[in-house]
This record gives C-alpha cells, structure tokens and sequence, in this order.
C-alpha cells in the first residue's frame, strides 16, 4: 500500500491562485466578486481591479446583449456546462483587443453565484486554420494531378500524333507546303514543352513562399522601381521541390547580380529571365542592349558569377547575341559537384 501522508491537499485558496485557467466568480445578476490571476492575466487588467465589473463588460459591445440574455437564461435554471455549445465565444481585454475563448459554467452557493473557467482559444483557432489550409492545399494537390495526367495522356499524345501525320505528309507535297508543314511542326514541338513544363508545375507541391518560383518573382519585383524595366520570367521544371535551399540562396543571388548587371551597362528595354530545372539549375538572362564591351573589367561582376558556377561544379558563359544585347547563363548540377 502506497503512502500518501506526504502529498499534502491543496486548498481551494492554493487552487484559485495557481489554476491556468482564468476563474471568474459572477453573482446573480451578472457582477463580478472574485477573479483569480489568470484572469486578471487574461483580460489585462491590473490585480484585484476586477471585482465590481459586469461580467457582460467583459465580451466585445456587440455581443453583450445575447450574452445578457444567456446569462439570465442559465441563472433560472444554473447547471454545471459548457456556455455557447457549437458558438464561437469572445472575450474583450481592457484595451479593447478581441480575442476567442472556451467557458466553462457551474452553480455556487445554490445557484447563487456561477464560476466561470475561461480558457483563451487563440492557439487552438490558428492550428484548426492551418489544418483548413492544409486540407485545402491537398485538394488543390489533388486538381493539379488530375489537371496534369489528362494533358499528359490525352493532349500531348494528340500533338504528338498530329506532329507524326504532318511529316508523313512532306515527301508528298511541293516544297513550299513541305517548308509550311515543318514550320507547324515545330510549332507544335514548342507547344508539346509549354505543356510538359505546365506538367512538372501541376506535378509540384502548391507552391510555397520558400520556393525559388516564389522568391525569385518577389526579387523581380523588389528591383523593378531600380532597373526601369520590369523582367519577364519563364520558368521550366521543378523549381519549388527540387532545388535545395542553399542552393535557392545561391540562384537567387545569381538572379540578381545578372539583372543587375544589364540595368546598369547593357541600356536594354527588354529583359527576359528563363529559369529551368532537370538534371541541372540553369539561369538564362537576355537582354536586347548594346551587348559586351570589348574590355571587362578584371573584377566586373561577371567574373563573380564564374566563380559562383565553378565552386558548385557548373558552368557560366556570356556572349553578345548576334542581333543586338547579351545572353548570360549559369548552369550548375542539382546534385553538387559532377
């Protein structure tokens, strides 16, 4: 047999004064007569500063009418339960901050008092939110997967067997319509990658704020007031799921040294950055300015994107393009060194 001489009880004094919850003692009629700490703590105010309030002075003004009505509605026939079932309940500090709680009622005194145990809800409103989010990120999920297997199964295919029809029909036509038919074709080649690039985004997580997608269009637009041209992205691939996170940081300071670069020396009014993901992380800037200056500088900040690109065992060249501006691109493996 255990002994239990040396748990010594508590009292109701040392009760009221450690509970976590607050604890609220509201005579017939609806003042305060006693408040524990927790609930000084809860609703703001200073100790001992309670006894004398409404409890209606106590949920937002909004709402004190209805509370009014339940309150005299319980004292006609007080039992020990939650108040409000299936309602949301709010509580009001003494600086008027709004904030959702649970309550808890039962009788004193023969039904001549009611204690109220008061529990802040906030923590628990965020994480139902969060899990309403994450159930509605999985249905999207779900809309991405099917949206993707259909033009996987059904439109690629189509373009696919179209592109074959079209060839089989070249050796049979003049040559201008065989120069047509080969231009369609292509076309349609460019159209089948759009679409397959489409493909791996529906196949990607729903994209989060970390991602480089993410972050590299919150780039663009953070520079857009300093460059006077605002980039047109394209990006190809994975990027939100298959780039780690260094390597996110390494991208994105690649993104803006190399758009920076052309807004201060290329004088272009077309900026376009490409952004793929396969087996590698590649960055394509193109610009339509007046293309490389027959002398770089030894520190320009190109030599520092090769560096970058060499330290993660990848490659980095610029060229002026042949119709006017430059091409700068930056490919690295996703794995790390080769």
């Amino acid at each position: 047999m255990s002994d239990n001489s040396k748990f010594l009880p508590l009292t109701a004094e040392e009760l009221w004064g450690t509970s976590p919850d607050a604890l609220i003692l509201v005579e017939a009629g609806g003042n305060v007569v006693a408040a524990n700490p927790a609930a000084h703590n809860l609703f703001g105010y200073e100790q001992d500063s309670m006894m004398g309030l409404s409890v209606e002075d106590l949920v937002p003004p909004s709402r004190r009418a209805v509370h009014s009505e339940y309150r005299e509605t319980y004292e006609e026939a007080p039992h020990s339960r939650p108040m409000g079932t299936g309602q949301r309940l709010e509580g009001l500090t003494a600086i008027g901050e709004v904030f959702p709680i649970h309550v808890s009622l039962a009788p004193l005194g023969r039904g001549s008092f009611t204690i109220a145990a008061i529990r802040d809800m906030s923590g628990w409103l965020n994480a139902e939110r969060e899990l309403e989010e994450a159930r509605r990120r999985t249905d999207r999920a779900e809309d991405h997967e099917r949206i993707a297997r259909g033009l996987h199964d059904t439109v690629i295919q189509e373009l696919f067997a179209a592109g074959l029809a079209l060839q089989a029909l070249q050796p049979d036509v003049e040559e201008k319509v065989s120069l047509r038919l080969s231009q369609i074709v292509h076309d349609l080649d460019v159209t089948t990658r759009t679409i397959r690039s489409v493909i791996y985004v529906l196949n990607s997580p729903v994209h989060s704020e970390e991602g480089l997608r993410s972050q590299t269009v919150n780039l663009m637009n953070d520079l857009r007031d300093s460059l006077g041209v605002k980039p047109k992205c394209h990006f190809v691939g994975p990027l939100d799921t298959a780039v780690t996170d260094d390597l996110v940081n390494e991208a994105l300071a690649v993104i803006r040294e190399s758009i920076t670069n052309v807004a201060r020396h290329a004088e272009a009014t077309t900026i376009n950055l490409s952004i793929t993901v396969d087996d590698k992380l590649t960055i394509e800037v193109v610009d339509d300015g007046r293309g490389l200056p027959k002398k770089l500088s030894h520190r320009s900040g190109l030599a520092n994107l090769s560096d970058r690109a060499e330290n993660k065992g990848g490659v980095f060249s610029v060229v002026s393009a042949p119709g006017g501006g430059t091409v700068i691109k930056w490919s690295v493996p996703l794995l790390g060194e080769s």
